[in-house]
């Protein structure tokens, strides 16, 4: 049995940490490390999340345009991160962003990580397509919603 959480930022973290496993299934969601990522508040009693050592990339999302999106993954890419990193950051990207309460942000969210796994069924150039896809839905959805929360 789990303990109750006590606090706002401990009910926020769990709900959010349940929304990315709902939304990409337990066994992704572990492979990606998003459920080990601990989601921490503001430090200033508010109700911002942080992501650790993924707020940088996670921040990154949030608030690169859409134009420029494609540019800046593809970069980060080269600088070798991984296309699991950037799918959980998008993850929690848009759970910091939406927390389940935006219909196609939601859709957003669903379709990482089948976009992920299409990715690491194809080779070559091309395999990174289906995430940056993704990532580009995602990110236009955060922007239309206002950017970073």
């Amino acid at each position: 049995m789990t303990a109750v959480p006590r606090t706002r930022r401990e009910f926020l973290r769990n709900v959010g940490q349940g929304m990315i496993v709902a939304a990409v299934g337990a066994g992704l969601a572990a492979d990606l490390g998003v459920s080990a990522v601990a989601a921490e508040g503001d430090g200033a009693g508010g109700d911002r999340l942080t992501f650790g050592g993924m707020e940088g990339l996670v921040a990154l999302m949030q608030e690169t345009p859409p134009e420029r999106l494609n540019a800046v993954m593809v970069a980060k890419l080269r600088d070798g991160v991984g296309l699991k990193t950037l799918t959980a950051a998008a993850a929690l990207a848009n759970a910091r962003t939406f927390g389940g309460e935006d219909y196609v942000g939601y859709h957003a969210m669903m379709a990482l990580g089948p976009a992920y796994q299409m990715s690491r069924e194809l080779s070559g150039a091309g395999a990174a397509l289906p995430v940056l896809k993704v990532l580009y839905r995602n990110t236009t959805r955060i922007r239309e919603r206002g950017g970073r929360a």
